[in-house]
């Protein structure tokens, strides 16, 4: 399959499904607080943080295949995304 280049590229189903599974491995590894900490700091240069996801791509690898890992790259490239994450995040732990 090949990677997307674009977020336009990635379905609004594919984005759903891949932002409940970080918030999944966050939540499931108790690191709920220092995820929504970063992730708020992180919030004025998210584009920035997105493609420095690029650069750390073999590193993550435990988590996401490529083409998944490029995919929620773009995804958190758009502010409205990276607030989905965080009430995710905050609904998985409170769930728990």
């Amino acid at each position: 399959m090949k990677p997307p280049l674009i977020l336009d590229e990635v379905s609004e189903v594919e984005k759903v499904d891949l932002i409940e599974k970080v918030a999944r491995f966050i939540v499931n590894r108790q690191l709920t607080a220092p995820a929504i900490l970063m992730l708020e700091v992180c919030k004025p240069i998210n584009f920035v943080g997105s493609q420095f996801l690029l650069a750390l791509n073999p590193f993550v690898q435990a988590i996401f295949n490529t083409v998944e890992y490029q995919k929620f790259a773009l995804i958190i490239e758009k502010d409205e995304n990276l607030e989905l994450l965080i009430q995710c995040i905050e609904k998985l732990d409170a769930d728990k």
